[in-house]
């Protein structure tokens, strides 16, 4: 099964974690693979990476001349893949070896559209002590509570560690750009990907299938671990689900958080509240309070908006 995989980029700072996911990419055991790099709007980091890779003919370099933000990026690697499967990975993550090889055996033993895999974090500066793992999600590695440690269909897997085949692209169309982050638009919106699994189950019929076998690792930086920067992605989180709900393309498209949001308020804050009297543990969940208050915002703002 030849496999293109579709890494976007857009920021000259980020050359070295993007060299090194690209690295990644060509090292996999798996043989029949491209590599799509896709640069936003940045045509100094086009050129440095069409330079450096110009003669490996496993590593094709796209320029969208504008910076149109992660989604229409992904739809332009789309455009030019030639897998018969298109995985996708951030540009600060990187593969290990046989992420491919179990991507490949996952769509062969599965009758399955789309696979997506666990995201383990790489902390560059060290895990915040006030960050539980349930809420994991935030930083963009795969939270506690996510799916079981097995083999199993999710609603929709995660941009640093998802695929799908190619003839879903070519049946239900591709990513919708206004739903995801965007430089030029609304910053945090991130309903894209659970938006367009929904929309691959309504026009097939089939989920998508969860490997944790499956790995990708996600380097963290300090500076997306901010108190502020986490709790504006909550509240856009709320406002993404509210999003969701409008677009109704189920009959209930936001069944996944609310069982989240049950096990959250009914298993582990409650653990946590049994060991408060320890300082992490009181942090991680005063954290986690005002992380649900966060999202409940966002999802009051994007009701309230729509009328």
């Amino acid at each position: 099964m030849f496999i293109s995989a579709v890494v976007c980029s857009h920021s000259l700072e980020n050359y070295d974690n993007l060299i090194e996911a690209i690295d990644s990419l060509l090292k996999q055991t798996h043989s029949e693979r491209e590599v799509i790099v896709v640069v936003d709007g940045n045509k100094a980091l086009y050129e440095k990476i069409g330079g450096r890779f110009s003669v490996n003919e496993a590593v094709k370099t796209v320029l969208v001349e504008n910076n149109i933000g992660v989604s229409g990026a992904r739809n332009a690697g789309i455009r030019v893949a030639r897998g018969d499967v298109i995985a996708f990975m951030d540009d600060d993550a990187f593969a290990d070896r046989e992420w491919m090889d179990k991507l490949d055996a996952t769509y062969r033993n599965y009758d399955t559209i789309g696979v997506g895999g666990k995201i383990l974090p790489v902390w560059t500066q060290g895990a915040p002590d006030y960050l539980p793992e349930e809420l994991y999600w935030l930083a963009g590695v795969t939270h506690k509570g996510f799916a079981e440690e097995k083999i199993g269909e999710v609603r929709n897997a995660f941009g640093p560690n998802m695929s799908f085949r190619r003839e879903v692209f070519d049946k239900v169309g591709l990513f919708n750009e206004n739903l995801g982050f965007a430089e030029r638009r609304v910053f945090y919106i991130q309903a894209e990907e659970p938006e367009f699994a929904l929309r691959v189950r309504r026009e097939t019929g089939k989920g998508v299938i969860y490997n944790p076998e499956a790995v990708v690792f996600h380097r963290i930086a300090p500076s997306k671990l901010k108190v502020r920067v986490l709790l504006k992605r909550a509240f856009y989180q709320g406002y993404s689900k509210a999003l969701m709900k409008r677009l109704d393309i189920t009959a209930d498209s936001i069944n996944t958080e609310k069982s989240y949001l049950r096990d959250l308020l009914l298993v582990y804050m409650p653990r946590r509240l049994r060991r408060f009297y320890r300082l992490a543990e009181s942090k991680k969940l005063g954290f986690t309070v005002v992380s649900v208050m966060a999202v409940g915002m966002g999802f009051i703002y994007g009701n309230l908006k729509r009328n």
